[in-house]
C-alpha cells in the first residue's frame, strides 16, 4: 500500500548487502542504473542519435553511473562529451571500471576545473552525475560553482539527474545551499526520502523509479523508517454493497462549533457525508443548534442550555457518547475556560476513537499532561503551528524537520499524528512514518483542515483502523487537492468545494488504480 522512502543511510546499507553479501557487484548495479536512466531518458526525451549530451561525472558512485551511461548514449549515436570532477587516474573500483570502458571506446573526457564553461555551445542534454544521495553538505564553492553552470546551460538543455539533483540533501531535500534544477530525476531502486519533501520539488522534475537489482530479501530484512503514501490505498475501500444500509456505513460525532465558529463543524460534517459516512451529527452548546438548520442532512446534538462550552455540556453528551461509531473534536470549539473544562471531562471517559483537531490541540498544549489519557487509536491533526505548541518551538523549526518531530511525538505519546502541510506526515506508534506525495496549493485555505478531519473521522466511523483512516484520508485529501488544480489552476477554490470534490477525486483515484491493474 506504500512506496519505500530509504534515507541516504538505508539505501548505503542495501547497496553494501547486495554486494558484500549477496555477490552482486557494484560494477552490476552501476550497469543496471545507467540502462535504467537510459530507458527514462529515451521515454521522455525521445531519439538520442545525433544530439549533443555533456556528462557531469563527479567524484564517487554517482560519476561511476555518468560514466557508463555515456557509454549507452555513444552506442545509440549521440555525441559525448566527459566532464570529470577528478583526475582520471585517481577513479577507483567500480568508477574506474566504467570509466575504462569509456574511454576503450574512445569518448572524450575533460577534467571539469579546467574546462571553460563560458563558451559552451548549446548542448541537447546535460546529465547531471556530480552527486548522489551520499553527499551531506554544505557545497564546496567549485561544487556550487559546477551545479550553477548546468541550470545555466539548462535553461537551453534537457537536464537528467541520476539518483538526486546534484546539491539536494538526500533526508531533507533541501538545496546545500544550490542544486541542480533536473527535468527529469531518476531515481535508483527506490525514491529517496529528500526527493519527496517539499524544498526538492522544483528541483527534482519529472521523478522516475528505476529498479536495479536490489534483492526483495535485502530490503525486508532491513525496512525503511519511511513510506510514501500509494494510489493502491484505494484498494481498501470497498465498493458499498446494494443492500447495505446506512448505519453500516458509521455514525460520526463532530464535537465542535462556537459563537462565530459554526462553520468549522459544519464544513467537517459535510466532508464526512461526502466521504460515506451514513449518519452525521453536530454535538455543542445548545442554542448554537439553529446555526445548522440550513442543512438538514446534519443531526444536532444540544449540550448544556447556552451558546459556550462547560463542563456540564460533558453530562448531556455522556448518554450518548457510545452510540456513536467515532468522533471529531474541535472544529470550532474556542479556546475558553469553558472549553478546556469540557476537554478535561471527556477526557476521562473519551470515545476510543476520537480525532482531536483545530482548538482541541491548542487546549491539549496548554495542558500536555492530559495526552496521557488519549488512548492509541487517537488521532491528531495539528498544522505546523499548532504542532510547535507542543514544542516550545516555531512554526519554521517544526518545517525544517517534520519527519523528526512527527516521530518523536506520536511515538512518545502513542498516538496517531497527522502533520499538516506540504507532503502531509502520518505517523502511528513505531516505523515506518508515512509521507504524502502531493504538496496542493489548492488545499491551502482555511477550512481544508476540518474538511481532512471529518473525511479521516468518517472513514474511522466506517470501521477503518485509525492509523489506516489516516492514510487513506491524507491521499484521498491531496489527490482532490490536485484534481481541483485543473478546475482552479490559480486556487480560488473553497473549503465547502474540497469536500463536495471528494466522491469525484474517488472516482478518479479508483479508475487510475484500475488502469494500472490493467
Amino acid at each position: 500500500m506504500v512506496t519505500l522512502l530509504p534515507t541516504p543511510e538505508e539505501m548505503s546499507r542495501w547497496d553494501r548487502l547486495t554486494i558484500d553479501e549477496f555477490g552482486l557487484s557494484g560494477q552490476i548495479l552501476m550497469e543496471n542504473a545507467s540502462r535504467a536512466a537510459l530507458y527514462a531518458l529515451r521515454k521522455e526525451f525521445g531519439p538520442v542519435r545525433d544530439t549533443s549530451v555533456m556528462v557531469f561525472a563527479g567524484p564517487g558512485n554517482n560519476g561511476g553511473d555518468a560514466f557508463a551511461l555515456a557509454r549507452h548514449l555513444v552506442n545509440l549515436g549521440a555525441k559525448v562529451l566527459i566532464l570529470h570532477a577528478k583526475h582520471l587516474a585517481q577513479y577507483t573500483h567500480d568508477s574506474a571500471y566504467h570509466l575504462k570502458l569509456a574511454m576503450d571506446m574512445g569518448i572524450p573526457c575533460s577534467y571539469l576545473p579546467e574546462y571553460e564553461m563560458d563558451h559552451v555551445p548549446r548542448i541537447d542534454i546535460i546529465i547531471d552525475g556530480l552527486l548522489g544521495t551520499g553527499f551531506n553538505g554544505p557545497l564546496r564553492p567549485n561544487l556550487q560553482s559546477w551545479i550553477k553552470s548546468i541550470n545555466k546551460l539548462g535553461a537551453q538543455s534537457f537536464v537528467l539527474s541520476l539518483d538526486i539533483p546534484s546539491g539536494l540533501n538526500g533526508a531533507t531535500g533541501e538545496p546545500m545551499p544550490v542544486a541542480v534544477e533536473a527535468d527529469l530525476t531518476v531515481t535508483f531502486e527506490e525514491a529517496k526520502l529528500g526527493l519527496f519533501l517539499p524544498p526538492a520539488k522544483g528541483h527534482v522534475g519529472k521523478l522516475v523509479t528505476s529498479k536495479i537489482g536490489i534483492p526483495r530479501h535485502i530490503k525486508d530484512q532491513h525496512p525503511t523508517t519511511h513510506v510514501a503514501l500509494g494510489q493502491n490505498l484505494a484498494n481498501l475501500l470497498s465498493e458499498p454493497g446494494s443492500t447495505m444500509h446506512k448505519g453500516e456505513a458509521g455514525h460520526l460525532l463532530v464535537l465542535g462549533g462556537s459563537p462565530g465558529l459554526t462553520g468549522a463543524p459544519m464544513l467537517a460534517a459535510r466532508a464526512a457525508f461526502r466521504s460515506g459516512a451514513g449518519l452525521v451529527s453536530i454535538g455543542g452548546p445548545k442554542t448554537l443548534s439553529l446555526a445548522y438548520a440550513n442543512f438538514p442532512e446534519v443531526m444536532t446534538l444540544g449540550l448544556g442550555d447556552a451558546d459556550q462550552w462547560s463542563g456540564e455540556c460533558f453530562d448531556a453528551l455522556l448518554p450518548h457518547l457510545s452510540h456513536f461509531s467515532a468522533v471529531v473534536f474541535g472544529p470550532g470549539l474556542g479556546r475558553t475556560d469553558g472549553a478546556m473544562a469540557f476537554l478535561e471531562r471527556y477526557l476521562a471517559k473519551p470515545h476510543a476513537k476520537t480525532l482531536y483537531d483545530a482548538d482541541a490541540l491548542f487546549l491539549l498544549a496548554r495542558r500536555p499532561e492530559l495526552l496521557a489519557q488519549l488512548g492509541p487509536d487517537a488521532v491528531l491533526t495539528p498544522h505546523p503551528g499548532e504542532m510547535a505548541n507542543f514544542f516550545g518551538a516555531t512554526p519554521g523549526a517544526i518545517n525544517l524537520a517534520r519527519a523528526t518531530y512527527a516521530r518523536e511525538f506520536s511515538f512518545g505519546h502513542r498516538v496517531n499524528l497527522v502533520l499538516k502541510g506540504a507532503a502531509t506526515i502520518v505517523a502511528g506508534h513505531e516505523d515506518p512514518i508515512s509521507i504524502s506525495p502531493f504538496c496542493a496549493p489548492n488545499l491551502a485555505i482555511a477550512g481544508s483542515g476540518d474538511v481532512l478531519a471529518g473525511l479521516i473521522g468518517s472513514l474511522m466511523a466506517q470501521g477503518q483502523p485509525p492509523l489506516t483512516a489516516a492514510r487513506i484520508g491524507v491521499y484521498w485529501h491531496g489527490y482532490t487537492g490536485a484534481l481541483l488544480a485543473k478546475d482552479f489552476p490559480y486556487r480560488g477554490n473553497t473549503p465547502l468545494e474540497i469536500a463536495d470534490h471528494l466522491p469525484t477525486a474517488l472516482k478518479e483515484w479508483k479508475q487510475c488504480v484500475q488502469l494500472k491493474i490493467s
